[in-house]
């Protein structure tokens, strides 16, 4: 079985914003999207069956890094695969050297992504 198969769903994009409250308002009060939650350096809203995020820039230091000289861009993606996948994707993406750190992959541009098991 390959990873092709196991994926089913895109869960959720993370931006990382150059200016935090500036995004989410503009994603809560102008876009109209619903808040799930909110930090200090997080908000997550609901867009359909997917999550959007964003990320202050000191949040998510690895996501940060990633996007070279800009000062906003996308952080990660998350996709959503059955939870008796997660060993077989593990081993596949490591045998590809896809691993980034932790439970964090990166494709072949360096972008991250992680999976949320259901």
């Amino acid at each position: 079985m390959s990873i092709k198969s196991s994926v089913c769903s895109l869960d959720a994009v993370i931006l990382i914003a150059a200016d935090f409250e500036e995004q989410v308002r503009f994603y809560r009060d102008v876009l109209g999207l619903e808040s799930i939650s909110k930090s200090s350096e997080t908000a997550f809203f609901r867009c359909g069956e997917q999550k959007l995020a964003i990320f202050s820039r000191s949040h998510h230091i690895e996501g940060t890094k990633r996007l070279g000289q800009a000062d906003h861009g996308i952080s990660h993606l998350e996709f959503g695969v059955p939870h008796d996948k997660k060993d077989l994707i593990y081993k596949q993406l490591t045998e590809a050297g896809a691993r980034a750190y932790g439970d964090n992959f990166e494709d072949a541009d360096g972008n991250l992504f992680h999976f949320n098991f259901h």
